[in-house]
């Protein structure tokens, strides 16, 4: 059984200790606003021009390949541009900022407190593994979840605000973000926070474990590539699927790496 209570109090120290770095708070805040305000706010203020199309890499291959029917009848070019960006485009693109923040959060974790020489007191505290692993996955995922959320309310603020009246009104989110926000976002952050804490017993610095979320990079950059050549198209169906794949995966990951875990071997390689 898992003590809650023993938990929680892991969690709770970390995001103290996370709180108090400058180093990791800095790119938490800087990339969600890029993701979320920043490119949105360029391509909805830049729509009636035809700018975003021929600036913004892959978009021109991505609008040249998008399939009939996805954009409501009766659109201008110019708001097909700026609908297509906004809807599809840019959703699996939103899966970086878990990923991104689970891995900051996650390396300044066990590796983090190997640096800081904390690690000893956590390792011989009477948390089991899968206490231990439960407390650090976490300890990462929940902010990096948090994070996704409000990057996503500012999202839909700023692109109903700026986008609405060219388009004839509120018109997000849609199912396709819904599912991204609500369900992708926290797998993502937990399948990469799960590969870092695996590596931590070998890795000796925070940048050699966030390396690892490299494996989780390939596959959004897989579906980032195949929506941008025409190979698929990242709507409700396709993250549903990626969903479900990816909780499998989050599951058979996070029984391994309980498994696996051995506080001697990281001990003895302090």
């Amino acid at each position: 059984m898992i003590d809650r209570r023993r938990v929680w109090a892991v969690v709770r120290k970390d995001w103290l200790e996370i709180s108090r770095d400058k180093q990791v708070i800095a790119p938490l805040v800087v990339v969600p606003l890029m993701f979320a305000a920043f490119i949105p706010a360029v391509v909805l203020l830049l729509g009636r021009t035809g700018i975003p199309a021929s600036s913004i890499s892959g978009l021109q291959s991505f609008l040249d390949n998008l399939p009939g029917g996805i954009v409501p009848g009766g659109f201008s070019p110019e708001q097909t541009v700026v609908y297509a960006v906004v809807v599809y485009f840019m959703a699996p693109f939103f899966l970086l900022i878990p990923l991104m923040a689970a891995s900051i959060t996650a390396s300044s974790s066990l590796v983090g407190e190997k640096e800081r020489r904390t690690i000893e007191g956590l390792l011989y505290s009477p948390l089991s593994n899968r206490e231990l692993v439960l407390a650090k996955v976490l300890g990462s995922v929940i902010p990096a979840v948090a994070i996704t959320w409000i990057a996503f309310v500012v999202y839909a603020l700023i692109v109903n605000t700026l986008g609405g009246p060219l388009l004839g009104g509120i018109f997000f989110p849609t199912w396709t973000w819904v599912v991204v926000v609500v369900a992708l976002a926290p797998l993502v952050g937990f399948l990469a926070t799960s590969l870092i804490v695996a590596v931590s017993a070998r890795s000796t610095t925070m940048q050699g474990a966030q390396g690892t979320a490299m494996f989780v990079v390939f596959p959004v950059l897989a579906i980032i590539i195949g929506q941008s050549t025409g190979l698929m198209l990242f709507d409700a169906t396709v993250a549903l699927a990626t969903a479900a794949v990816l909780l499998v995966v989050d599951v058979v990951a996070f029984v391994l790496i309980v498994a696996r875990f051995d506080r001697e071997r990281i001990i003895t390689r302090l």
